[in-house]
């Protein structure tokens, strides 16, 4: 199954891309897809081959039948983009639609994967439940057989009395699961037929434990087969923090052998291993906090940069003993995705560039306009200084997005630079109110600042926290209605200082705050100023700072921006 949905995989990237590219994919490209495609049809035949669990043909057959669609889907889609060079009209639905059977391929894939685990737990079970079985008749035997012995030991002789004491004591190993055990006893009375059965009966228990034994083995071997040939890193530790489990990849990553990682304590391999210090940590965060966002791991090996994401989960059993649900470990999961990293470098990269390129010609559109309304070159009329403001206008809000998009590059590509100095909190508030008094006249809004007396310097970069203050005060006055009032203060908030602005406008949905600081990401009446890239470049700025930045908002009575930075230590 893992094989399948590793080369469904490969034949869905192939296919967006293809899609994407209006069929200009590279032979090299088109081979691996279809070596994918062969390598999944080789397995789906397999698979209707060899059903052995009840309903397991049905879902093999849809599976069948579901992939014949979704490749009919994909070659009417090619076509399409043959017989059109120009970019379709409805690609995005196209690509969400073969998405659609896409995920439906993965959930049939998955159905026939737990249908099959389901039954190796049964089998388990029922194996575990026979044994249990045995032991409970082999207790029953071993008492009765005590029993039988006290009530005759002194009404037999002792030659009688000693193969009974053997037999007890061999009926007690046997109870211990020790079940090398045979009594020598000749004779053709009761005793000797007992102790035939009793012999009989031991290399039967033995033969069914070596059986059971070889099962689970086996099971174990299968399973960690399958996990080891994952390109996902795994990592399983018990209740007790013990690595029960680490397939290849996280052997590989980490340098350390099986025998350097099994059974062994993980906060003791985290004090000399580095990654394994890392990713444990990293689990701990994200266990205790959900909504914590943690960045992936990168890698360097043999020169090749890879990245890893962190998730992990709690592994949760029912108990038959204690009759309740019982923790019995973790799951650490590290995905590559370092594809996907390369795709993001490559699109931050791309953004940079064109943003770039684009500030040359709109410099050049500036110098214009300044020689157009010199009026040495001649008087212009209403209308075409009418013209030339709106074109001022498209330029300025051309030139906001540009810069947006430098500084949302600039975050993503890690080369964010901070001017650290100590700053008067009541200096951040006066700069960015003083900057946008012409806005705030415009629309008659009443600003009001509240800063608490005798604040302490913070350490900060000055212009970016400035750059922070002045979005989010502009924000509120994008949203405010004309003749209304904002509310900008600074308060001690513990060891650091808070920085608020508080509109009194329609206010933000609950379902759409956890968005705000999302890149990309407008909420409400979308916005004609930028491309929703100010609140998450804000975040950024902020955390670099180490500082935090939220809001609270409730429906038609308005928002809270706040974000809050530490004192200066010095």
């Amino acid at each position: 199954m893992i094989i399948m949905l590793n080369a469904l995989d490969d034949i869905n990237v192939f296919q967006v891309k293809n899609i994407r590219n209006r069929n200009t994919t590279d032979s090299s490209l088109v081979n691996e897809y279809l070596i994918s495609k062969k390598i999944f049809e080789k397995n789906l035949q397999l698979e209707i081959e060899n059903i052995t669990e009840t309903g397991e043909d049905e879902l093999a057959n849809e599976l069948s039948s579901n992939y014949k669609e979704y490749m009919n889907y994909y070659e009417n889609l090619s076509h399409m983009n043959e017989g059109s060079k120009s970019i379709l009209k409805n690609e995005t639905d196209d690509l969400e639609m073969l998405h659609d059977y896409y995920l439906k391929l993965r959930s049939n894939i998955i159905d026939i994967y737990k249908i099959n685990m389901d039954a190796i737990r049964k089998k388990n079970n029922e194996l575990q439940a026979t044994a249990d079985e045995v032991i409970l008749y082999m207790s029953i035997v071993a008492v009765i057989s005590i029993l039988v012995t006290l009530s005759f030991i002194f009404s037999f002789p002792s030659k009688i009395i000693k193969p009974i004491k053997e037999l007890t004591e061999r009926i007690k190993s046997i109870s211990d699961r020790k079940y090398d055990q045979k009594l020598e006893i000749n004779s053709n009375d009761e005793l000797g037929e007992l102790a035939n059965a009793f012999n009989t009966m031991a290399q039967r228990l033995k033969l069914y434990e070596a059986k059971h034994i070889d099962q689970l083995l086996f099971e174990q071997k299968r399973m960690e087969s399958l996990v080891n040939g994952l390109e996902d890193g795994v990592l399983l530790i018990d209740e007790n923090r013990k690595v029960v489990l680490a397939n290849n990849t996280i052997l590989q990553i980490t340098g350390l052998k099986e025998k350097d990682i099994l059974s062994h304590y993980i906060p003791d391999i985290a004090a000399y291993n580095d990654l394994i210090r890392e990713i444990y940590k990293a689990a701990v965060d994200l266990k205790s906090d959900n909504n914590n966002t943690i960045k992936p791991i990168r890698i360097v090996q043999d020169k090749k940069e890879s990245f890893y994401k962190i998730e992990t989960e709690d592994i949760i059993t029912y108990s038959e003993f204690s009759k309740q649900e019982t923790f019995i470990g973790n799951l650490i999961l590290l995905r590559n995705i370092t594809q996907y990293h390369e795709l993001d470098k490559a699109k931050t990269n791309l953004l940079a560039t064109a943003s770039h390129e684009l500030k040359t010609p709109l410099s050049s559109i500036n110098l214009t306009l300044k020689l157009i309304e010199d009026t040495r070159l001649g008087e212009l009329n209403a209308e075409q200084k009418g013209l030339i403001q709106d074109i001022r206008r498209q330029t300025n809000r051309l030139s906001r997005v540009i810069n947006e998009i430098l500084d949302y590059s600039q975050i993503e590509t890690g080369n964010i630079r901070l001017k650290f100095s100590k700053v008067k909190p009541d200096d951040i508030v006066d700069y960015a109110a003083t900057s946008l008094m012409i806005v705030l006249s415009e629309k008659k809004i009443l600003l009001e600042t509240e800063i608490e007396e005798n604040l302490l310097p913070i350490t900060a970069d000055i212009e970016k926290t400035v750059w922070v203050l002045m979005n989010l005060l502009s924000n509120a006055i994008r949203y405010s209605k004309e003749g209304g009032k904002i509310i900008l203060s600074a308060k001690l908030n513990g060891d650091s200082v808070k920085f608020s602005v508080e509109d009194f406008g329609p206010g933000i949905p609950n379902e759409d705050l956890e968005k705000l600081f999302k890149r990309f990401s407008q909420v409400g009446q979308r916005s004609k100023q930028g491309w929703g890239l100010g609140l998450a470049i804000s975040k950024e700025f902020v955390q670099a700072q180490d500082g935090k930045i939220w809001v609270e908002s409730q429906l038609g009575k308005g928002s809270i921006f706040s974000f809050s930075l530490p004192f200066s230590k010095s």
